[in-house]
């Protein structure tokens, strides 16, 4: 579907949620108010230097992409949702990729070898990360999102941090469940051609 078919852009992000609604997993799809979104840059920002208990640092590169997109949607999930393929968590020391996530079967693979830990399906590279100096860097990357037919620009998606998720949860009155996540989507119009 063109984006050239909506005469207005609240259409379009009316389409894209109605869409995300078929998503098995999804539960519900709301646009992210600029309060929100002023609140979750903070919490962002904050948060940079809260992981792993302080011993680290964070990098959500995901939430960062979609906060440059013109429409922004926020979007919570039960188990069922598909997480995208990994890795959706990487973790850096030095320069170099020591751990990330991935796959159940990929963790298998890893699980005999002795230059590396596996702690269910987070992979870490025991060998590059011994005698690493400086804090670690956990990166969200963003992922893309398919949008079925709907032809939007730039389409991604975004994990928020612990205290992002939280503040969404309290703000709109979700369960407070390790089974249920939230994601955040954001996407450009596409100019149509004439």
């Amino acid at each position: 579907m063109s984006v050239c078919d909506f005469s207005t852009q609240d259409e379009l992000v009316e389409v894209v949620k109605e869409y995300m609604l078929q998503v098995k997993g999804v539960e519900e799809v709301f646009v992210l108010t600029e309060v929100d979104k002023k609140i979750i840059e903070q919490l962002e920002e904050e948060a940079k230097g809260n992981v792993l208990m302080g011993m680290g640092e964070g990098d959500n590169q995901g939430i960062a992409e979609v906060f440059k997109r013109e429409h922004i949607l926020c979007f919570t999930t039960n188990k069922q949702y598909v997480w995208p393929e990994p890795p959706n968590v990487i973790m850096m020391q030095g320069g170099e990729i020591i751990g990330f996530d991935c796959s159940e079967g990929d963790a298998c693979q890893y699980a005999e070898h002795p230059d590396y830990m596996v702690m269910g399906t987070f992979i870490m590279n025991k060998a590059k990360a011994a005698g690493k100096t400086g804090k670690p860097i956990v990166v969200l990357p963003p992922k893309p999102c398919d949008l079925g037919t709907i032809e939007v620009g730039d389409a991604v998606l975004g994990s928020p941090s612990t205290p992002s998720d939280e503040y969404i949860r309290d703000a709109y009155h979700f369960e407070r469940s390790v089974e249920k996540g939230t994601f955040f989507l954001g996407f450009n119009k596409v100019k149509c051609l004439d």
